[in-house]
């Protein structure tokens, strides 16, 4: 009896000790990002760390000015064991948390201090709140998520509630899209899409039988948000700590990749991600068997990645997987020859510049093999003349002639930036009179310096396209050695256009197409880093960050493309991307991003590129 008891004992002690934060995981995750080396964020305050993108999602709430001052080895967390960092969105709401190894609770909870103590609802399992928050920890490791219903989701169920019981419109009978007027009660003229996707109804200015009708919707929808976020923090909880289902067991790949002996491990299912989404609502509600046969397309579609961090050096090791049927497009589309001629037209001082290698003729010849009998087995009316469109065009159109005017090659280049004198419209208000006049003033502008070219056997084609254009406007000129659109460009810059050496050439960049129109010659790159690109897979990307994202204007990018190059900006480095040969498993991509690490730690710089990764990938 006592060896049984010692057995059980030593047992349960096993199954502890072997436990680890990743085992909390929820299988609904489709994307994980795991830090693995600690040794490099402990001089990182927490303050910092909250504002990356990656924490900031999942820790909205959860810090206060108590923090201040404190580091992360302030914080009872075991640093010798990973942190993960898991997102999901499934059909009816979105997951995100972190999950991590507890040394100290009792110092931990002096960080995380707004986490209140709630009924646990598992044996074994501590459970703590803090809003939307929900912490819980189990065998010294600690689960963070956030439940969240869709939008989409919430409002189904608000107003079937609502218009059960018989309610009339919130809104009135007048559709408030149509409403012209801001929250001041002003006249707008016209509505962007951005007034009408952030646009609040119940800032118009409505009777006050109407706001309570408004006041009740709100109040009946904040209560449909907050049942379901419990329902759905059930769901996921049971499935993990009543049933044993995690990550780790429902995907032997993302197991695999746990044991990888590296500073981050990178997961995204692109498969999962595509069937519990709503982007194929509409398709998985009329066609149910096509929609069926995508997810069989993309099953097995993974991307697995390594982080390796070294002195100046991080390397990012990328293995795309595919299915059967996918894989089998992409090795076709990626059987290609590189053209060498794309290499004259790039400089061996370019800040940044890419090659794009693919086989269009084979990908398309296997993709029709593939996809055609997929819309064949739809009964559908719409579907099958879809399918008679899509049959007789490959009959009739000159699949010789169309993909020989574009063969596949692609090669961009950007060097520097360049100011412009433009024209622009500024707007007058007087106060007085509540008019504005519109007013055009010179303005200069920055421009970036661009070219981009791809490889073709038809030059006439796009020869007769500006011939005849050049008839319709005098704004289109043929020079002899290059054509030019002028004022294409911020309606102030000239874009040039060369048909040489089997190439078709689009540039802004005057001095190439004056000059080195048949190429740079002895100043195109050589050398070692040709015979680099010439070698490589379908894609290779070379970019001085020095000289490349802290030139490029802001002004190009939108405020969330921005917050991802900000991350960058004022960091010395280069990164290089090349790829492997495709086969119909995988593709291998290799990322290494050289920097100077004389003027800060590694450890911000692996955050800065981390939370770009995981921006993107959101």
């Amino acid at each position: 009896m006592r060896l049984l008891t010692l057995l059980s004992i030593l047992a349960t002690a096993s199954i502890s000790y072997s436990q680890q934060p990743e085992d909390l995981i929820p299988k609904d995750a489709v994307s994980v990002f795991s830090l693995n080396n600690f040794q490099l964020l402990q001089k990182v305050s927490l303050d910092e760390l909250v504002q990356y993108d990656f924490m900031m999602e999942i820790q909205q709430e959860l810090f206060d000015g108590s923090t201040t001052g404190k580091s992360l080895k302030d914080s009872g967390i075991d640093f010798d064991k990973k942190l993960n960092i898991f997102y999901g969105k499934i059909k009816n709401y979105e997951i995100s948390g972190i999950t991590f190894a507890i040394k100290d609770q009792k110092q931990l909870f002096t960080v995380f201090d707004d986490f209140e103590t709630e009924a646990p609802m598992y044996t074994g399992v501590d459970l703590y709140a803090s809003l939307f928050n929900r912490l819980l920890v189990k065998n010294g490791n600690a689960l963070l998520i956030r439940v969240d219903p869709t939008i989409e989701k919430i409002d189904q169920v608000t107003d079937s509630i609502w218009y059960a019981r018989g309610y009339q419109n919130p809104w009135g009978d007048q559709d408030y899209y149509d409403i012209d007027q801001d929250e001041e009660g002003n006249i707008i003229d016209n509505w962007t899409d951005d007034q009408v996707e952030n646009f609040d109804p119940s800032t118009l200015n409505t009777t006050e039988e109407e706001n309570d009708l408004q006041k009740n919707y709100y109040e009946l929808r904040d209560s449909v948000q907050l049942v379901y976020q419990e329902r759905y923090f059930k769901d996921v909880c049971d499935d993990l700590f009543a049933k044993g289902n995690n990550l780790l067991k429902y995907d032997h790949r993302f197991a695999s990749q746990m044991t990888h002996v590296s500073e981050g491990v990178f997961y995204l299912d692109n498969s999962r991600s595509l069937q519990k989404t709503q982007n194929l609502w509409y398709i998985e509600t009329m066609f149910p068997s096509l929609y069926n046969d995508i997810n069989t397309l993309y099953t097995g579609n993974v991307i697995l990645g390594d982080l390796f961090l070294k002195d100046n050096t991080a390397e990012f090791h990328v293995e795309a997987q595919y299915g059967p049927e996918l894989g089998s497009i992409y090795e076709e589309m990626n059987d290609s020859k590189f053209d060498k001629n794309t290499l004259k037209y790039i400089h061996k001082d370019n800040t940044a510049f890419f090659t794009y290698n693919v086989n269009l003729r084979q990908a398309y010849e296997k993709a029709f093999e593939v996809v055609v009998p997929m819309l064949s087995d739809e009964k559908n009316i719409q579907v099958a003349y879809n399918l008679l469109v899509l049959e007789l065009l490959n009959e009739f159109v000159n699949k010789d002639a169309l993909f020989s005017t574009y063969k596949g090659s692609m090669f961009g280049s950007f060097n520097g930036i360049k100011s412009i004198k433009t024209r622009k419209i500024e707007f007058v208000f007087d106060e007085q009179t509540y008019d504005y006049e519109e007013k055009e003033v010179e303005a200069e502008e920055e421009m970036p310096i661009f070219t981009l070219g791809f490889s073709t056997e038809r030059n006439d084609i796009p020869a007769k396209v500006l011939k005849h254009l050049s008839k319709l406007t005098s704004r289109f000129k043929n020079m002899g050695e290059y054509w030019v659109y002028e004022e294409a460009i911020l309606d102030a810059a000239p874009l040039y256009m060369i048909m040489k050496n089997g190439l078709f050439i689009m540039t802004n960049d005057e001095d190439l197409a004056k000059n080195h129109n048949d190429g740079y010659g002895a100043e195109a790159i050589k050398g070692k880093k040709a015979a680099s690109i010439k070698k490589n897979g379908f894609m290779y990307m070379n970019v001085d960050w020095g000289n490349t994202i802290d030139k490029f204007p802001a002004d190009f990018f939108s405020a969330r493309q921005n917050e991802i190059l900000n991350a960058m900006r004022g960091k010395t480095g280069n990164m290089e991307l090349t790829s492997t040969k495709t086969t119909k498993e995988k593709t291998n991509f290799n990322l290494v991003y050289h920097f100077d690490n004389s003027n800060g730690n590694a450890g911000k710089h692996l955050l800065d590129l981390f939370n770009s990764v995981y921006v993107i990938s959101r």
